[in-house]
């Protein structure tokens, strides 16, 4: 009876669903067109291999038919069928059993229409999760966006090496900020003020090679979420924007992976099942930059030249996942992360001299990130479901120098050795959880909390210095700091009407340390108008708190800066954000637009003072700090075209940014570092047929913000005879602004049966870009300026083999 009663259910379930009437005609138009008006029409979500679908268009004249009648002239006269099961409707070929050359590729991921729905943990027939992009007129969110691995994959980037970071500074509001590096600094903040998740765990170290890489392997990625303006009630903690970015699942399928052999580093992944309800993910990546220098190094270091070169360095990066579905309501995960980055440099003179000087020195740098992270999801039912996390994340760094020197005469031998270490170390615990409920069809409400316990040791360094006989080892005034942080939030996804949407929120934090609580007040709130039906006007509001900031003495990724909380003396950063936009897109769906206005305050900025320098070594870390406030505003142009064989876009941003610091520039307002007045970016991506495809990207922006110091003074040398150093006199800060950057990039990939190569320009025609200004003297020991310029054109050349 039981068992009957369960048939009847779910016959009663498909019926309602296939009963529902749909209205569409479309005329060979791409099928993620057609089904996202199918899914505006009835709910449902489409779930299928992005691979099963590539390059499909449709044709279908509907008027109000039945969903079952709809879908069945859809796919009539090919060899895919579908399966109506409650909200999913699953696509799949009819029989891969009976057709060995439809076996699904490594790459084909699912395709999921709803952008947080978990797929994988309900149905048996999908493999991994990827997501189709909601219409920008259809959402209420702002500056909101969302990539696949393929479309990193698209954008041309230095040695070939697809990274996310890079492929979101083509978005408008983003700029790079150094040449060729992946850092990002957002509607004008700082590089620290964003916040880097991989699977919703916080990541302090994103860059290897000083900011030449990210820290997120594209083979090991099954989508992002990218927020810069809009910020869901979820997110909080950085002032700027949140980048989450998602791991891929095992596939259920078989076993499949690839292996890519590039210039400068190799990488390898493979999933699979391990039995009928658990999978597993590995993926790896390696620079080769250690094996590369070593002839090099041999060939400069058998020259006549008397001194010896020391060089390594090498990066990698390790994901694993394990996920075990227990039914169609539950399932469990545990993955690892980790990156690690080793950079070995030094001299020293090839021969002791039986006479003079004799010079040695080691530097040894040593920084990584390490997470571990479990997580249970539960479907409480059909509205209601949950996700358990509990996580640990640690980013060291370290920094030990050996010097050694002798000063060798007749009559006696003076050496003088120092050796200092520094650390800095991070240590997170993390328990979270949210939940997401679907009260109605027109609303979808998100709650949830999590609890943090940190762990600092902000840059504590241990010196030894000896002088022939005479020792003397200190260690810096540096304390050890355990902070204790709690959140909670709530939103509601409010769908009003056909014209109105609206998500408002609040996240309410807390941040405990070294005696004293802060407490941050985080309300959100957007609203969408959608006055005709390709047409959408938005606004936004959203206040963003910071408890950590890194402290950094150039504009590059380093593991000398330091990640440091908010202690006594100095409030956390919070801003305000304002924004508006209005979006078109075309009645084929084909075309978008959309412009975008902001205006944003940030308060409790902290940055150094400007004679930091003269504290001595053993004053603590703060005293060299002060806080400040920072403004900016600008406009957003975008352009794109999203379906066909040429895609791509192109943006605009006008943007101001700048920062007041009493204790710096005589307390009068200057400009910030990344004070790009204009920018421009063009992404193209043409499929020129299925085994070649070609893409451009080229961005242009004014010149950076930099510190010219137009005259120096001497220092003293304390009767040293061989010092030669320079101070600064005081001047304005970032008064030179240096000349208009702009770069192309090149990529193309030719596939193959068994994978496909890559072949990629790094700044194609060559434009020396200036990056910094440096003081020189010529021969009559005149002092002038002289631009510093760095990266020339770049080949690269890599295969990936798939299985």
């Amino acid at each position: 009876m039981k068992k009957l009663l369960l048939f009847f259910l779910a016959v009663c379930l498909y019926t309602v669903g296939a009963a529902q009437n749909v209205t569409i005609k479309a005329v060979n138009q791409p099928a993620a067109v057609v089904f996202r008006s199918i899914i505006e029409q009835t709910g449902k979500n489409f779930v299928y291999s992005s691979e099963l679908l590539k390059d499909m268009h449709i044709s279908v004249n509907a008027q109000k038919k039945p969903l079952k009648n709809v879908l069945d002239d859809m796919f009539k006269n090919t060899d895919i069928e579908y399966k109506i099961k409650g909200r999913n409707i699953i696509l799949k070929r009819r029989s891969l059993k009976q057709d060995a050359g439809l076996k699904p590729k490594r790459d084909s991921s699912l395709s999921v229409a709803m952008p947080s729905l978990e797929i994988p943990k309900m149905l048996d027939e999908v493999v991994v999760v990827s997501r189709l992009e909601a219409p920008a007129v259809e959402t209420s969110e702002i500056g909101a966006k969302k990539l696949t691995a393929q479309e990193i994959i698209n954008t041309p980037v230095m040695f070939g090496e697809s990274d996310v970071i890079k492929a979101l500074q083509m978005q408008p509001g983003i700029s790079e900020g150094q040449e060729g590096m992946a850092g990002m600094h957002v509607h004008g903040g700082e590089s620290d003020e964003n916040l880097y998740m991989l699977d919703n765990v916080p990541l302090y170290q994103v860059n290897h090679f000083a900011g030449l890489f990210s820290a997120f392997n594209p083979e090991a990625i099954r989508y992002i979420d990218f927020f810069k303006s809009s910020i869901p009630a979820k997110y909080d903690g950085r002032l700027s924007s949140y980048l989450d970015v998602r791991t891929k699942n095992g596939s259920l399928e078989g076993h499949h992976g690839s292996f890519r052999l590039g210039l400068t580093s190799g990488a390898f992944n493979i999933d699979g099942p391990i039995s009928k309800k658990t999978t597993y993910s590995v993926a790896l990546r390696r620079s080769w930059f250690d094996v590369l220098s070593i002839p090099m190094l041999a060939l400069v270091n058998s020259s006549d030249d008397e001194e010896k070169i020391r060089f390594r360095y090498a990066f990698m990066d390790l994901n694993a996942k394990v996920t075990h579905r227990f039914s169609n309501k539950a399932s469990a995960f545990a993955s690892v992360y980790f990156g690690d980055d080793i950079l070995k440099t030094g001299s020293s003179d090839k021969n002791e001299p039986s006479y003079g000087l004799y010079d040695e020195s080691k530097y040894d740098f040593h920084w990584g990130n390490l997470v571990v992270q479990t997580g249970f999801n539960y479907r409480f039912n059909t509205d209601l479901s949950a996700e358990f996390t509990t996580a640990y994340t640690r980013y060291f760094s370290t920094m030990e120098s050996d010097t050694r020197q002798k000063d060798i005469t007749p009559e006696n031998i003076m050496e003088t050795h120092s050796v200092s270490k520094t650390k800095n170390d991070i240590n997170d615990w993390i328990l979270r959880a949210d939940f997401d409920w679907r009260p109605n069809n027109s609303n979808r409400v998100r709650f949830g909390g999590n609890y943090i316990l940190h762990s600092f040791l902000p840059a504590r360094t241990d010196r030894n210095y000896t002088v022939g006989t005479t020792q003397v080892q200190s260690r810096d005034s540096t304390w050890a700091y355990t902070a204790n942080e709690a959140n909670i939030y709530v939103e509601d996804d409010w769908h009003i009407s056909e014209k109105f949407r609206m998500n408002a929120g609040l996240h309410m934090s807390l941040f405990n340390i070294d005696g004293k609580t802060d407490f941050g007040f985080g309300p959100r709130l957007s609203f969408s108008y959608r006055p005709v039906l390709n047409w959408a006007i938005k606004a936004a509001y959203a206040r963003t708190n910071q408890y950590v900031h890194q402290l950094s003495q150039t504009y590059l990724s380093l593991p000398t800066d330091q990640w440091v909380p908010v202690t006594r003396g100095f409030k956390p950063q919070n801003a305000d954000k304002i924004s508006l936009g209005v979006y078109w897109q075309s009645d084929n769906k084909v075309f978008a637009a959309s412009v975008e206005g902001y205006h944003k305050i940030m308060r409790n900025l902290i940055d150094y003072r400007e004679e930091y320098y003269l504290q001595p070594p053993t004053a603590m870390w703060n005293a060299q700090l002060c806080s400040g406030k920072g403004t900016s505003k600008g406009i957003d142009f975008k352009f794109e075209k999203i379906y066909g064989k040429l895609t791509g876009h192109i943006s605009y941003s006008l943007a101001w940014s700048d920062r007041t610091f009493p204790d710096k520039n005589g307390g009068e307002t200057f400009p910030a570092r990344f004070d790009n007045r204009h920018t421009i970016n063009i992404l193209l991506n043409w499929n020129i047929s299925d085994k070649v495809s070609v893409n451009a990207a080229w961005t242009g922006h004014s010149g950076n913000r930099f510190t010219l110091l137009p005259q120096v003074w001497d220092s003293p040398d304390f009767g040293n005879s061989y010092t030669d150093d320079e101070s600064p006199l005081k001047t304005r800060i970032n008064n030179y602004q240096l000349p208009f950057y702009h770069r192309l990039d090149l990529s193309c990939t030719v596939r193959n049966k068994r994978g496909y190569w890559t072949f990629s320009l790094f700044n194609a025609y060559c434009h020396m870009n200036t990056v910094a200004i440096r003081r020189t003297y010529t021969n009559s020991n005149r002092p002038v300026f002289q631009k510093v310029k760095l990266l020339p054109i770049i080949p690269s050349i890599s295969y990936t083999w798939q299985f």
